[in-house]
């Protein structure tokens, strides 16, 4: 029960900020990708031994024997997490918060449509928008890795990897868009809906330094994605990032029953 009219309206309104994101992504995956070689690699793993802190806080941390872990190291650990929260942040406002805040919910209410075929149309819609995200991501790098090294990409692992990391994305979606349905203020979505996953972002980057600072990977949901364990197939990590996608959903779910319920300004 969904509206397809609607669908096609927030998948053009959120194209501008996917394809900035999307381009980025790329040129760093296309980069990294390009690099893997020993002479770059050594340069990199000198970084690594010259500001060991820094390297270790954006999870660029260890040697790799191979592409695969090449790619989890350098990809992994920050920029396939940092840009895409950006993405989810400015596509949960622009499908949800911002109708809210506006008052334009009303508009979309005095449609035929009801409200949980609205609501549920913005779900499916953030939802297809981070499987296109990621299916678009997993092309680029697995043809780059074709045309620069090939044969070198256990693709296989590579999908897991990925899949995973969507996992991921999918949790800090239903955060965002739990909150969104929970305020009627842009202001209260800013400070909760992006701030709480933006919160988990930085403390894995201070747990990922280690020492005293390693606890507060039991305080964020972004320690749940253990990229290095995904790479080399460990059951644990599957488990873990079963963990995210269910608690995404949840919270997709609470977001839309409360939205149903609650009273909206007009």
């Amino acid at each position: 029960m969904l509206s397809f009219r609607l669908m096609r309206r927030n998948f053009t309104s959120c194209l501008l900020p996917f394809a900035i994101v999307f381009l980025l992504i790329t040129m760093y995956t296309t980069v990294i990708i390009y690099m893997y070689n020993p002479e770059l690699a050594d340069m990199l793993n000198d970084y690594q031994e010259a500001i060991p802190q820094m390297m270790s806080a954006v999870g660029m941390t260890g040697i790799a024997s191979n592409l695969i872990e090449w790619i989890q190291i350098y990809l992994y650990g920050f920029i396939m997490r940092l840009f895409p929260l950006i993405f989810i942040i400015i596509m949960v406002n622009k499908l949800v918060m911002r109708y809210i805040d506006r008052g334009s919910m009303a508009c979309l209410l005095a449609t035929p449509n009801s409200r949980k075929k609205i609501i549920c149309t913005q779900i499916i819609s953030m939802i297809l928008y981070l499987i296109f995200c990621m299916i678009c991501v997993t092309t680029v790098g697995i043809l780059s890795s074709e045309a620069m090294f090939p044969g070198e990409l256990n693709t296989s692992k590579y999908l897991v990897l990925n899949i995973g990391t969507l996992m991921l994305w999918l949790a800090q979606t239903g955060i965002a868009f739990f909150f969104a349905c929970l305020f009627s203020d842009s202001k209260y979505y800013y400070i909760f809906g992006s701030g709480i996953p933006v919160l988990f972002f930085f403390l894995q980057m201070l747990a990922n330094v280690g020492g005293d600072l390693k606890f507060l990977k039991y305080f964020t949901i972004e320690s749940l994605l253990k990229t290095e364990e995904l790479a080399a197939g460990k059951s644990e990590a599957f488990l873990f990032c079963g963990i995210l996608g269910l608690l995404g959903l949840l919270l997709c779910a609470a977001g839309g029953i409360h939205f149903t319920k609650r009273d909206l300004p007009l």
